[in-house]
């Protein structure tokens, strides 16, 4: 809009769609001969000779190695396995809107701190870190705060039409650094804490974190993430 009075193009950027990325590395997964389970709680977790998992439904699933992987939730099943670092919620509201060009760059507002991409054909306009429970009800408020700011700034985007609202909990820890690596249990790791970073980071937290198990030898670049520091 006529208030923004400057603006940097930063080239070579990227930015990708965040549910479609997700269902299609399921897809590979599972084209890789994984199993998929889904809408099941993981409820327990037992280390040690027969590493497991145990669901809410009662079964229990045995593995050569358990990954807890579970964002901001994931203390719930690591702090008994030596896990002591704190892992917050800081939560993440969103909503898409249609726009009257179509939407090819993202827009970041650094002042407002909001962030802007393309999203499967509408704009996704996203801002905010909240520290809540990350099982706490969307907060309409911080949707609101999110609207009032980018009407000031942003024009031809239809503010009054938004769907998909939705919060986030991005896993946060006090020291910034993420959780990967083997817990004091035999069989059991974790991988997470990577706060607002984790689709960038994840790919190679996996990697790293998967050559750990198998070789039992620790790359360089995670030992700064012990998760038992």
């Amino acid at each position: 809009s006529p208030a923004v009075k400057a603006a940097y193009r930063l080239d070579g950027q990227r930015f990708l769609e965040p549910w479609p990325f997700m269902k299609a590395l399921g897809e590979a997964v599972v084209v890789r001969g994984a199993t998929l389970r889904t809408g099941a709680d993981v409820i327990d977790v037992t280390g040690g000779a027969e590493p497991s998992v145990t669901l809410s439904s009662g079964e229990r699933i045995a593995a050569d190695s358990v990954v807890i992987a579970t964002g901001a939730w994931m203390p719930k099943l690591a702090r008994r396995f030596g896990v002591r670092t704190r892992v917050q919620a800081g939560r993440g509201y969103s909503f898409t809107v249609e726009t009257t060009d179509p939407a090819e760059h993202p827009v970041y507002l650094p002042a407002q701190r909001i962030a802007c991409t393309p999203y499967e054909g509408r704009f996704r306009i996203a801002g905010t870190m909240e520290f809540r429970g990350p099982d706490e009800v969307l907060q309409p408020r911080r949707i609101q705060a999110i609207i009032n700011q980018s009407r000031t700034l942003l024009q031809g985007v239809d503010l009054d039409n938004r769907q998909d609202e939705w919060v986030g909990s991005r896993p946060v820890t006090p020291d910034g650094l993420p959780l990967v690596g083997a817990t004091r249990a035999d069989g059991v790791y974790v991988a997470g804490g990577h706060g607002m970073w984790g689709i960038v980071l994840g790919p190679a937290t996996g990697k790293l974190l998967a050559e750990q198990i198998v070789t039992g030898r620790t790359d360089p670049a995670i030992a700064p993430f012990n998760p038992l520091r």
